[in-house]
């Protein structure tokens, strides 16, 4: 499992991964163990704090593409943007 996970998650990344991991075999290692983790709690409307959901998203957007996403001003403004557009 990532690291930075329970620094995300706060208390409730224990219970929460206890729960995931009980129905669900590491199939395919470590990291995407923990990338299948993230996306199942964001797909269920976890956690519900708006800002830990949207770090916790922007975590598994980082590594869940080919390449790291740009850290570029533009490319972070562009982002930001859009967010703001799509009301998220």
């Amino acid at each position: 499992m990532a690291a930075e996970l329970p620094e995300l998650l706060g208390d409730g990344y224990r219970a929460a991964f206890l729960g995931y991991a009980q129905g669900r075999p590491m199939t395919g290692g470590y990291r995407r163990d923990a990338l299948d983790f993230a996306e199942h709690l964001l797909l269920a409307g976890h956690p519900r704090d708006a800002r830990t959901r949207q770090r916790l998203r922007d975590w598994w957007l980082e590594r869940s593409g080919p390449a790291p996403r740009s850290q570029r001003q533009t490319a972070r403004l562009a982002r930001a943007t859009r967010r703001v557009l799509l009301g998220r």
